[in-house]
């Protein structure tokens, strides 16, 4: 795929609250999506309007986005998607052809949202964690530090190591299913 130089690089953060980021992002990544696109779809007109709709979508949605992949590489991969789609919605090839589950650019959107929403509740039950539970756990496991070198750094034994990231994964577990029986429940609630 084609890649923006480092200096046209941008972050979500950016495309949210500067407009003129944005239209330094549509500008600096509109043609090569285009060619991109038409690579795929074969149709100059077909290329250019599913790039147009990528960005005004984009544009609609830019104050909900936050992602953990840079934005020109989510833009290859939304535009992508979208070509498959028009290919398969224009039979131009057969949907055997395709690759299963093609996720549309919207279920992208909402997928990535979705998975953003959870890791916001995933970091809120870790702050929550006792303190030297959360301190032990996120050396180990986002540190990705072993159990010998944290032990060492905070003056404990490997033992309390090994108990403290145990109680942490139990924790996070039973927050984990207990949100999601809650909205089990809900959704078996919302269906009467």
């Amino acid at each position: 795929m084609n890649q923006l130089n480092p200096s046209e690089n941008c972050s979500w953060e950016q495309l949210q609250r500067d407009p003129a980021a944005f239209e330094r992002f549509f500008k600096s990544t509109a043609a090569a999506l285009c060619a991109y696109a038409l690579r795929i779809v074969k149709d100059k007109q077909a290329a250019e309007d599913i790039v147009q709709d990528f960005f005004s979508r984009l544009w609609q949605k830019r104050q909900q986005i936050s992602m953990g992949v840079p934005p020109q590489r989510y833009a290859y991969r939304a535009v992508h998607n979208t070509c498959l789609n028009y290919l398969r919605d224009n039979t131009l090839i057969s949907n055997d052809a395709l690759p299963e589950n093609i996720p549309a650019e919207d279920d992208v959107l909402e997928q990535e949202l979705r998975l953003q929403d959870r890791v916001q509740q995933l970091e809120r039950v870790i702050a929550g964690l006792p303190a030297q539970c959360r301190i032990v756990f996120e050396k180990v496991c986002l540190e990705q530090k072993k159990y010998k070198a944290v032990a060492e750094e905070l003056g404990i034994s490997v033992f309390t190591v090994r108990n403290q990231v145990a109680k942490a994964y139990d924790i996070l577990r039973n927050n984990i299913l207990l949100e999601l029986t809650g909205l089990l429940l809900l959704d078996l609630l919302s269906r009467f």
